[in-house]
């Protein structure tokens, strides 16, 4: 993508939109059939111009994809090509390649560029310099290559295009609301579950079920409760349920790829689930409450620190705590009420005249890595 160049097109359809008259049209851009599976291999769909009599000589469109149905990208760039030769103009030459030989080569008349934005929209923009017509009336244009996420919804999902199609003399547009082609999402997701080695601990929602493992190496808590500086959590004995918000432990790291049947019957509204303190989401959320909290690790270990002033992108697949209005601490630890207290110190027990002892009972002044009674609670710091 580039981005001076994008400018530069937008800048001279602008031009021509303010000059020339800009009428509705019935000519359609069409989308080819697509089918694509949750957290599965990447697909892709062909953009067409359906026309009747009129030559366009440019275009502007603007495909609005489902949230969880994603540009794939390669390279660090999106996979958008401009479609050979179809209906673009073009010029032959001939060159010599590293053999010696002359062979000809097409030299396309026509600008192709795009843009992906933040809100899962892609604009896409061709124009002739020399403001040519294509070769037809119809033909394809570009083609996409997508990649579902694993929290995509089964079933169909709309694809809504916006377009201006640019004559010699003036810009037809095609009516809002349009919508091309419905996406048939499968009902099997495949995701990566994983926990750091590091942090130890994480955060999930899943859209189906799945069995922990038989040998403990993962563990998954709920929280229905909570006291002033701490989240209690409550262990998951076997199975983790779809659409239940999660927090993850695992002493030694935790990496699976996981897939399994989604029932679309039973997806949140929104994409969003609170059960208890736990919010899951399965669309990436921005988060601007200060009563929303987010698994961090800002050199203590792993707290669920307040979202301050600055709003905090939650990725799709993850959760945070939600506690009532009038909550201070800055950060929240986490505790096992069945085994110990197994989170990490809360920076609130830095501050103030705490009552701190080691585990024989001794009386310290400092904390420093380990196990200690901080005011009649155990901690690990």
């Amino acid at each position: 993508m580039h981005k001076n160049k994008l400018v530069l097109f937008l800048a001279m359809l602008l031009v021509c939109s303010r000059v020339w008259a800009d009428v509705e049209t019935t000519d359609k851009v069409v989308i080819s059939e697509l089918s694509v599976e949750p957290g599965g291999k990447s697909a892709y769909f062909d953009v067409s111009l359906q026309g009747s009599e009129v030559y366009y000589t440019a275009y502007e469109i603007d495909l609005y994809l489902p949230e969880g149905l994603n540009v794939e990208y390669r390279n660090g760039n999106p996979r958008v090509s401009m479609r050979k030769p179809s209906l673009y103009p073009y010029i032959t030459t001939e060159e010599e390649n590293e053999e010696g030989e002359f062979v000809e080569v097409k030299q396309y008349t026509h600008m192709f560029d795009f843009a992906v934005n933040e809100n899962n929209r892609l604009k896409a923009i061709a124009l002739s310099t020399k403001n040519e017509n294509f070769t037809s009336v119809s033909g394809a244009l570009f083609r996409v290559y997508v990649q579902a996420s694993p929290y995509l919804k089964p079933g169909n999902a709309d694809i809504k295009v916006s377009a201006k199609l640019v004559t010699a003399d003036e810009v037809k547009h095609i009516p809002a609301e349009y919508i091309s082609t419905s996406v048939k999402v499968g009902s099997t997701s495949t995701l990566g579950l994983k926990v750091s080695s590091t942090n130890q601990f994480g955060t999930c929602i899943l859209p189906f079920n799945y069995v922990l493992p038989a040998d403990g190496s993962l563990k998954a808590y709920t929280c229905s409760n909570y006291t002033e500086d701490a989240l209690l959590l409550t262990s998951v004995a076997e199975k983790m349920e779809a659409y239940t918000p999660y927090i993850l432990h695992s002493p030694n790291g935790f990496s699976a790829t996981i897939s399994g049947e989604v029932d679309a019957n039973k997806y949140p509204e929104g994409g969003v689930v609170k059960q208890g303190f736990l919010v899951g989401t399965l669309v990436q959320k921005e988060l601007t409450a200060s009563t929303s909290y987010v698994m961090q690790n800002q050199g203590n270990g792993p707290l669920f620190y307040r979202v301050g002033a600055t709003p905090f992108v939650l990725s799709a697949g993850k959760c945070y705590a939600e506690l009532p209005e009038g909550s201070e601490a800055r950060a929240m630890r986490f505790d096992d009420d069945a085994t110990g207290i197994f989170g990490t110190e809360n920076e609130n027990l830095k501050s103030g005249n705490q009552e701190i002892y080691d585990p024989s009972g001794r009386r310290v002044e400092k904390l420093q890595k380990g196990v200690y009674i901080v005011n009649g609670r155990k901690v690990v710091y």
